[in-house]
């Protein structure tokens, strides 16, 4: 029964997470609901967010890419198969969607006069291209490990190599 216990209040907790996001989501919020999920800190909340949004994949942006690349990043660093799935299902859509926008527009030469949007897009185009760098990174361990999980790394890992 203590054990009962616990696992009640674990999954009431993650309950009123998930109802807090789904404010944001009902007020059309998608990028307060993706950074509400980020500061919660759960790992688990943080899948199920995300597996919700990779099946509506039609509403990213370069906007909301760079929200949720940190979430993806620090989901990549857990050790639950579930959690490392989501997070590398999501950046293989995201680097698919953006990676081209993502390479030109960092290779562009600058735009003579003042263009707010391109300086608005070439912003969120460097915080994505760090936020992938990093990525890079964590890959690494995770192709080593072998299994399913190593053959998603090895995919996203050359996904991101024409980035």
């Amino acid at each position: 029964m203590q054990q009962h216990h616990s696992f009640t209040s674990i999954l009431q907790t993650r309950l009123t997470k998930l109802q807090v996001i789904r404010r944001f989501w009902q007020r059309n919020d998608l990028k307060g609901a993706i950074d509400a999920t980020g500061k919660m800190g759960d790992h688990s909340v943080s899948a199920d967010v995300i597996s919700v949004l990779i099946e509506r994949s039609e509403i990213f942006t370069l906007d909301i890419c760079t929200v949720i690349l940190p979430l993806l990043t620090r989901l990549l660093q857990s050790e639950i198969d579930r959690h490392l799935t989501v997070a590398m299902e999501t950046l293989l859509v995201l680097v698919k969607t953006f990676g081209d926008v993502i390479r030109t527009t960092m290779g562009a030469s600058p735009a003579i006069g003042v263009d707010l949007q391109a300086e608005q897009r070439l912003e969120r185009c460097n915080l994505c291209y760090i936020e992938l760098e990093n990525i890079k990174q964590i890959l690494v361990p995770l192709i080593r490990r072998g299994g399913a999980i190593a053959k998603s790394a090895q995919e996203l890992s050359l996904a991101l190599q024409e980035v």
